[in-house]
């Protein structure tokens, strides 16, 4: 009897098989269980961002989706015995695998006769809100979006039998019926039930589009051949069509920056009640996108109708505001050159004035003491402008002494911490911090505190370039591989890469990164919009939490969302102006 977890077996397995084919898996955390133990999946290289994309079909096996301790070992040893022979190599199918879909079921083995909160992952697809907080089974919602936003040509889960006896038998879901595929290997129709080969050929709110699948129930001493038959009507020359949920990712990522700046345009940045910077950044964005679309409507009067009671009264809306508030206004400077009203620009300083200095390394006022990172962006975004306008040093000094003083929040790692007292390194909050830095960098004189703070946002870059998810988001957590995707981080990390090699201070050779990796984020946010301006998986409004389990409990938001989609925006923007430079 085996003396190791079953956990770590399954685990250790999974490695072993990438360590002697490396050349064709890339083992990747996609999700995290109740124990925070990693769900992995092995990629085939070839299915990943920015390597052969005419690399068809893309096959995707999921498996273990019970939790039986002996599925994982059966099921990577037929595959094993696939990709070790030429044929696998000449038949041009691009192969991924979740092969241990239910880590924590295999908590049991045989030191317990169950695992503790272990659930059956066959059903509950697809999976309704909640996102990704559940108690009881967030695998379900780790899986369900990863596999959508990855968007295999056909899915096949794998189901092993008890029974010898048992032959090979196939189903197939309503978008693979009339497939070649699902004739060739005699599939009849999957019940329309809540399992997950069922749910991914109907249509749900959250995917992108419809995916093939079949299940495949056996016995595991059938499974190589199965799936040897499996591979040889899946093969290049079969001619197997894309999922239409492929097709609608690639429909997406082939609209440009100016495309998709116009769909959020149409959806953020039309209210700013109550004052605050999810939805200022938005009209922001929508005055940047002018500038940019030169058929667009002009939408100064429709701003100004909105912000009129605001210019009217700015004290009633901004006594005793936050710097969440004050950055609600960002987009007045901007009216007031669009305009030529100086009322507007009164109004930027009205705000921008209540930053002010309060003692040597104490962060400014109505910044919080704790030198959370949000205030980064708030100051660099404020000050930045301020100084910009008026060449007024006293705007320039505060925010580069507030960025130096708080230098502590950056890790050794080169992560910010979300606040002195909080060294967790939330996804937003890296994003808030990049962000911040190259809008301080954009309008700060180029002096020695300058290249201080240019040195600390390459190093900030540099770490979470290192743990950017290979389909180009950050994790919820960005140093806990399997955390969620979060869409906001990806749109502002995005930002600081595209403005810092269009102004030249990031370099912008291949050995770098840094032109990759905002490719990488321009992807993952293309995907995730959607023709009505809708977002998949922006943080909710997120403080200072206890420890790292709240943080990946936070909820994520999908559709309409003022914070992700104006960020989205500004994105949009900058990658329209890096595009044309």
């Amino acid at each position: 009897m085996s003396t190791m977890h079953p956990t770590d077996i399954n685990a250790a397995l999974i490695n072993l098989l990438r360590k002697r084919n490396p050349a064709y898996w890339q083992s990747t955390a996609i999700g995290l269980t109740p124990e925070l133990r990693p769900i992995m999946a092995m990629q085939d290289t070839r299915t990943l961002p920015f390597s052969d994309v005419d690399h068809r079909p893309s096959v995707l096996l999921v498996a273990g989706l019970r939790g039986d301790t002996a599925d994982t070992p059966r099921i990577l040893a037929a595959l094993e015995r696939f990709t070790g022979t030429a044929a696998a190599q000449e038949s041009g199918v691009a192969l991924s695998a979740i092969v241990a879909a239910n880590p924590d079921a295999l908590a049991g083995g045989d030191w317990e006769e169950l695992a503790a909160n272990a659930v059956d992952l066959t059903g509950g697809y697809p999976p309704e809100g909640g996102f990704y907080f559940d108690e009881e089974a967030p695998e379900r919602r780790y899986l369900w979006r990863w596999i959508c936003y990855q968007a295999p040509d056909l899915l096949v889960e794998v189901a092993l039998a008890d029974d010898e006896g048992d032959g090979a038998t196939w189903e197939a879901n309503a978008a693979a019926t009339a497939g070649s595929v699902a004739r060739a290997v005699g599939a009849v129709p999957v019940a329309e039930d809540d399992s997950m080969v069922s749910a991914l050929g109907r249509s749900a709110a959250d995917a992108p589009g419809v995916i093939p699948a079949l299940r495949l129930t056996t016995h595991w001493t059938g499974l190589t051949d199965a799936l040897r038959e499996l591979f040889a009507v899946t093969s290049k020359d079969a001619d197997v069509p894309a999922s239409p949920g492929r097709l609608a990712l690639e429909a997406r990522r082939a609209r440009t920056p100016l495309e998709i700046g116009r769909i959020l345009a149409g959806h953020y940045g039309h209210a700013l009640d109550p004052v605050n910077y999810t939805q200022g950044v938005g009209i922001s964005g929508w005055l940047r996108l002018a500038e940019l679309d030169e058929g667009g409507a002009n939408p100064t009067d429709e701003i100004a109708e909105l912000i009129a009671p605001i210019a009217a009264d700015p004290d009633a809306h901004l006594e005793g505001a936050g710097g969440a508030a004050l950055t609600g206004m960002i987009w007045a400077a901007r009216l007031a050159d669009y305009t030529g009203e100086e009322q507007y620009r009164r109004l930027f300083f009205n705000a921008a004035d209540r930053f002010a200095a309060r003692g040597p390394n104490e962060a400014p006022s109505p910044c919080d003491p704790d030198f959370r990172v949000e205030d980064m962006f708030m100051c660099g975004a404020m000050l930045g402008r301020a100084y910009r306008i008026t060449g007024d040093g006293r705007y320039a000094d505060l925010l580069a002494r507030f960025l130096i003083d708080g230098g502590d929040v950056q890790d050794t790692t080169g992560l910010f911490k979300h606040a002195r007292s909080a060294p967790h390194f939330w996804s937003r909050g890296n994003g808030f911090a990049a962000l911040g830095y190259a809008e301080a960098l954009t309008y700060l004189p180029r002096d020695a505190a300058w290249t201080e703070l240019l040195g600390r946002h390459r190093r900030h870059l540099d770490a979470l370039l290192r743990r950017q998810q290979p389909w180009g988001t950050f994790g919820e957590l960005v140093d806990v591989p399997g955390a969620w995707g979060e869409l906001t981080s990806t749109c502002m990390v995005g930002y600081a890469l595209a403005r810092g090699l269009r102004e030249g201070w990031l370099p912008d050779g291949d050995e770098d990164g840094y032109r990759a990796g905002v490719e990488a984020c321009w992807r993952a946010v293309s995907e995730r919009i959607d023709g009505d301006g809708g977002v998949v998986d922006g943080c909710i409004s997120t403080g200072v939490m206890p420890d790292r389990r709240a943080y990946l409990d936070r909820a994520a938001l999908s559709g309409h969302d003022d914070r992700t989609g104006s960020m989205a925006l500004w994105f949009a923007c900058e990658m329209e102006r890096l595009r044309r430079a």
